[in-house]
């Protein structure tokens, strides 16, 4: 019988009030094993292994308890790495695809050196029908004027859920782009903590989900700023329907030093469904007088006009909510920087109207 590990995962930096119920989440995962990767890698861009750990320093959104099921399960490593100076556009894709059952866990290293450029693409599917556990871990180490956009894509079945762990370090003018599109799964957890650690290091997180039946959606994001003149934004975009759950936690963490910084993190949310339940817990921390930090949600529904507008001129009900919805996931879509990429999402989107 495999090792269970109780875990909590994506912990709030600071906890609030425990009726809440929102400081983390608890989960019960029992070992797991590495999955496979297909790797569609460009020539500039080397894979190499983990020798000296370096990764280890880089702590991530869902928690250390995270690092213990895959000290538990015993996942290597995959490391990916720029060449100094060099500016990839050909973007490196890693498909994950899971079967029925699937118990998979696997951790990305990415290396990007000093005034080199990456685009990654990670899509997460699996089959429709199918059940399992799936988790992924990203390790970033960004060198000075580095520039990563990192793109995730969920489209796993009903019957699947993802642990979805990002972390990263950023050094002096080092920028990264973070785009999670959350489209399918019965229950995902994303995590994502950013230091920025050099001077004018920036994080640019963009946040579409769409969330139905009686599927979760449980997320935790931490921009640490460390360096002067760093800057910070989160924004996440969604939709809730049926009798969807979500919870999204957004910190702004500004240490003492981080003179200049300007944090900002926003949440829309469209609820299309009276029995969704959803919660945000905005967080802004202040050790420094010289920052700028902004926060807000916006949560809507339909408009009654609109939908009588467009009810009269022949649209039904289900058709105006798809639409709605894929509208704020196209919003997201469009900044892709892969028209491959686009078409998968647009595809998958297409493919959950006709399951309707």
């Amino acid at each position: 019988m495999k090792q269970k590990l109780n875990m909590k995962v994506n912990p709030l930096p600071v906890r609030t009030w425990n009726w809440l119920g929102m400081n983390e989440t608890t989960l019960e995962q029992a070992v797991m094993t590495e999955g496979d990767i297909k790797i569609d890698i460009p020539e500039t861009i080397v894979q190499v292994e983990d020798f000296d750990n370096d990764f280890d320093s880089v702590s991530t959104g869902m928690g250390s308890d995270m690092n213990k099921l895959i000290y538990l399960s015993n996942i290597e490593t995959q490391v990916f790495q720029t060449l100094k100076e060099k500016k990839e556009k050909k973007a490196l894709k890693l498909h994950f695809y899971y079967e029925n059952k699937a118990q998979d866990l696997n951790i990305i290293g990415l290396d990007l050196k000093e005034n080199s450029e990456m685009i990654v693409i990670m899509d997460y599917t699996s089959s429709k029908k199918g059940q399992g556990t799936i988790g992924i871990q990203t390790k970033i180490r960004a060198e000075k004027n580095a520039k990563l956009c990192l793109v995730q894509i969920q489209c796993l079945g009903d019957g699947f859920c993802c642990m979805n762990d990002i972390g990263a370090i950023c050094q002096e003018g080092a920028e990264i782009q973070v785009i999670d599109l959350i489209l399918g799964g019965k229950s995902t957890y994303v995590g994502c903590k950013t230091k920025l650690e050099g001077d004018r290091s920036i994080l640019k997180a963009e946040i579409g989900y769409l969330i139905d039946h009686q599927n979760c959606l449980d997320m935790n994001y931490v921009a640490l700023h460390e360096g002067k003149n760093t800057v910070s934004e989160i924004h996440a975009s969604g939709v809730l329907r049926d009798q969807a759950f979500k919870l999204f936690r957004g910190t702004i963490d500004f240490q003492r030093g981080c003179a200049g910084a300007q944090g900002e993190e926003s949440e829309d949310v469209l609820l299309l469904d009276d029995t969704v339940i959803n919660q945000t817990i905005p967080l802004i921390l202040c050790a420094e007088e010289d920052v700028q930090g902004n926060h807000g949600a916006t949560i809507g529904k339909l408009d009654e006009e609109l939908l009588f507008y467009l009810e009269s001129r022949g649209i039904c009900q289900k058709e105006i909510y798809e639409m709605m919805a894929k509208a704020r996931i196209d919003t997201i879509c469009r900044k892709i920087p892969d028209e491959e990429a686009q078409i998968q999402v647009k595809n998958y989107m297409e493919g959950r109207s006709s399951d309707e």
